[in-house]
């Protein structure tokens, strides 16, 4: 789309193309992204994207942010697969 906009295109000085994280990228990087995932289990970590990130940095700030609300709302101190599925509902 922006490409197609002449004003908006000669803006972007180099266009970069963006893939999904491997599953060994996310159990790599997710972890460094927010401290909610810093301590979780790595199998939640593949359970969160397996189930609703896949892979896809935009999607995991998105879980991150009602992870972080549901972690609020239940006074628990660590991410676990029944919070993960309350936060999976609340996505768009």
């Amino acid at each position: 789309m922006l490409r197609r906009e002449p004003m908006l295109s000669s803006r972007i000085f180099i266009w970069q193309q963006f893939t999904r994280l491997t599953p060994s990228e996310v159990l790599d990087v997710i972890p460094l992204f927010h401290p909610i995932w810093a301590d979780a289990d790595p199998e939640d970590i593949a359970f969160a994207d397996s189930h609703a990130a896949h892979g896809n940095v935009r999607a995991w700030a998105q879980l991150t942010a009602h992870t972080r609300t549901a972690l609020a709302r239940t006074g628990r101190a660590r991410v676990d697969q029944e919070l993960l599925r309350w936060a999976f509902s609340r996505l768009a």
